[in-house]
């Protein structure tokens, strides 16, 4: 999101801007490996890509 946010407010296009999605996963503190949930779920030792259940419908 950091990346983001300097691409749109150093070029001015809306396309660089974040996602809602994306603003309210790391405002909520879902920082993916580092908070082991994210758009995934992470379990240490497991390299299987587990969905959400946020995005499970």
């Amino acid at each position: 999101m950091a990346i983001l946010n300097v691409l749109y407010e150093g070029l001015g296009k809306d396309k660089y801007a974040p996602s809602p999605l994306l603003v309210n996963m790391v405002t909520s503190g879902n920082l993916g490996a580092k908070s082991g949930e994210g758009f995934y779920k992470y379990t240490p030792g497991s390299k299987e890509l587990v969905v959400s259940d946020r995005f499970k419908s």
